[in-house]
């Protein structure tokens, strides 16, 4: 007898959806879910190939074979004469601000404590959006999980029209995962312990090196994730305001002093903000040297993902919406909470909105 092939579902097929399920599709039955059925097509046409590039590699190109491609609408109208399916697994790779929306045709069939949901984007806040206006009550909620991943991923605009799933992998670095707790505000729900999984996709991911996958308790991950955020709050909007890649970023001094101020003002209100950071034992490593973290961020950013276009420059050429209020906007955010202000945040968040705006009155005019 055939034991039937583990499928996993991706929502956002961008290039961290696509670099991330080049490696799960290598055993399990990988599925997108798309929104254009000229994508779809293109997949279809094309044996379900998805094609990575690794930029750090001599560009060697390296092409995977998905399952399968469906849109949303397809696929509820097709599963609803199965009343017995539900996700197992469920990678969430959309826009932050398109997570609720993206997720809402499908929520009849993510089930509480069956499910797991595994979210892979920039920024911070949307696990506490998820819980607060898709399921408040404990009972209610799936097994989530939170990566951060440092990986560099581009698309450049003349692939994406003859290769729509062929991805830049700039530069390579890490993905970390941990398990979410279902009481963020329960001391008792935190996850101490993060070395052990057992899940068999998570497992499957930290036993691959191709990603640099390793698996962290819920605190430890925060840190990584706030690290992750101020390599997002330097590098996205001021690549998006400035139009070039991140290696350009490199070397300059008043970029060094920029950052100094972005990063400064992030740790000062966070701390404050989010306490349950110092919990973690990597606090005082990561965030105590902040001068360290700014050659941290600036290592990461413009000299190990140095010929990365980063995504957020990459939505504003394409005139699509931009992460910004869940980057520089979540520390001001973080600010308002406690009464502080973040004037840093809040003129980098500004500008990048200026940015875009200015490119969508361009395309209109």
């Amino acid at each position: 007898m055939t034991i039937a092939q583990k499928q996993i579902y991706v929502l956002g097929a961008g290039g961290i959806g696509t670099l991330i399920s080049s490696q799960l599709c290598q055993k399990y039955g990988v599925n997108f879910f798309i929104r254009s059925p000229h994508k779809i097509d293109h997949l279809k046409q094309n044996n379900n190939k998805i094609t990575i590039q690794q930029a750090f590699n001599n560009n060697k190109i390296i092409d995977y074979n998905i399952s399968n491609s469906l849109t949303v609408e397809s696929f509820t109208k097709s599963i609803s004469k199965n009343p017995d399916f539900y996700f197992e697994y469920l990678f969430v790779c959309v826009k932050t601000f398109d997570t609720i929306k993206a997720l809402k045709p499908l929520l009849n069939w993510i089930k509480p404590n069956k499910t797991k949901i595994i979210l892979v984007q920039n920024g911070m806040g949307v696990v506490e959006e998820l819980y607060l206006k898709i399921w408040p009550k404990l009972e209610s909620r799936p097994i989530v999980y939170q990566g951060v991943i440092s990986h560099g991923v581009y698309q450049n605009l003349s692939d994406s029209v003859d290769n729509p799933f062929k991805f830049i992998h700039a530069g390579f670095a890490d993905f970390k995962i941990c398990k979410v707790p279902k009481d963020l505000d329960n001391t008792d729900s935190i996850i101490e312990s993060g070395k052990e999984t057992n899940d068999e996709i998570i497992d499957y991911l930290v036993e691959n090196a191709e990603l640099a996958t390793s698996f962290h308790n819920y605190k430890d991950l925060l840190v990584y994730q706030v690290e992750k955020l101020m390599v997002n709050a330097c590098i996205n909007p001021n690549t998006a305001i400035v139009d070039c890649v991140n290696g350009e970023l490199g070397n300059i001094e008043s970029v060094k002093s920029l950052f100094t101020e972005i990063i400064n003002e992030s740790i000062d209100i966070l701390s404050k903000s989010l306490p349950i950071l110092k919990g973690s034992k990597i606090y005082k490593e990561k965030f105590d040297d902040q001068e360290k973290l700014v050659h941290y961020v600036l290592d990461c950013g413009t000299v190990l993902n140095g010929k990365n276009s980063s995504s957020m420059r990459q939505d504003i050429l394409n005139n699509r919406g931009i992460e910004i209020d869940y980057i520089n906007g979540f520390i001001v955010s973080q600010a308002e909470s406690i009464g502080l202000t973040a004037p840093v945040n809040k003129t980098i968040q500004l500008l990048a909105k200026t940015k875009l705006q200015i490119s969508l009155n361009r395309l209109n005019n």
